[in-house]
């Protein structure tokens, strides 16, 4: 039986939100569809081009923990995103497409406006 990197990666992820439970509300989701096509070899198909879904998401009101991710997989061709909220207050949102002949690109993009904490009181050079 032939397992793959990506596999363990999306049951690791996939076991690790949904086993970040605590005493306050929070909620997780994780959800993986592979898709296989004559599946006489025991689950795999060493013919038909590769083709996968996953997608998993974090909104722990406590924490303030907010984060998702999803792609998708037809052949070479991969398509991709996730979000988080950053320290600062701001939401970073990356979409990606994979294929063999453009590469790797990214488009990043932020929403709202960075949010600092006040300083108050004197400051004193030493």
């Amino acid at each position: 039986m032939q397992i793959s990197i990506l596999q363990i990666t999306v049951v690791a992820l996939g076991a690790l939100t949904t086993l970040t439970k605590a005493n306050y509300q929070a909620t997780s989701f994780a959800y993986y569809h592979p898709i296989f096509h004559h599946t006489e070899h025991h689950g795999h198909d060493y013919y038909s081009p590769p083709k996968y879904e996953f997608k998993y998401g974090v909104h722990d009101q406590h924490t303030k923990d907010e984060k998702n991710q999803w792609e998708k997989r037809h052949g070479d061709v991969v398509h991709g995103g996730y979000s988080f909220v950053q320290p600062d207050g701001r939401v970073r949102k990356v979409t990606y497409t994979a294929d063999k002949h453009n590469g790797f690109n990214a488009h990043v993009h932020y929403e709202h406006h960075a949010k600092h904490p006040q300083h108050y009181g004197e400051h004193h050079d030493s």
